[in-house]
């Protein structure tokens, strides 16, 4: 079970990609419909990364979360949005290798509210340690795709459709 962000965004390795920062009005636009903060929790779970991958993602998506309002639990709660990501890594051409994070995003009702999904070619064996700069990455361009999910799924009051980032 795996609780994180989104990768396609260049992975913080120097690959000339850049982000966005993510509008804290989406933040204040969700605590805004929730009656409390304590609404606003979530729990983030990662699996599958090499390295130090699982423990950097969470921790680097929990801190951005943190900075948009939420409440991060250690353990999934009740009413928190429970956040999973899953890495994959398989080979790819001429010394490189494929990256790629599924974020499944589940309302605090338990319903699955939609899939965000990164994919990155990479040098073979860059994050086979230490993930450092590319969990930062990647927790900030999933917690942008991850709010605009949430604010998305708020609006329309039920599940919304998955959402790819290249």
């Amino acid at each position: 079970m795996v609780r994180a962000a989104i990768l396609g965004l260049g992975l913080g390795l120097g690959l000339g990609l850049s982000l966005l920062v993510v509008a804290p009005a989406l933040a204040e636009e969700l605590a805004a419909e929730h009656s409390t903060a304590a609404e606003l929790a979530a729990f983030v779970d990662v699996v599958g990364a090499p390295g130090d991958g699982e423990q950097a993602l969470e921790r680097a998506l929990s801190n951005r979360l943190l900075t948009e309002g939420f409440t991060v639990t250690a353990t999934p709660a009740v009413n928190a949005y429970e956040i999973q990501g899953t890495v994959r890594m398989s080979p790819a051409k001429r010394g490189k290798e494929s990256v790629r994070i599924d974020w499944t995003v589940f309302g605090p009702e338990g319903a699955r509210l939609g899939n965000i999904t990164q994919i990155k070619v990479i040098r073979k064996g860059s994050l086979d340690r230490r993930w450092g700069a590319a969990a930062d990455a990647a927790a900030n361009a999933a917690a942008q795709d991850i709010l605009k999910l949430l604010a998305a799924s708020n609006v329309r009051g039920g599940a919304s459709a998955p959402v790819a980032t290249p």
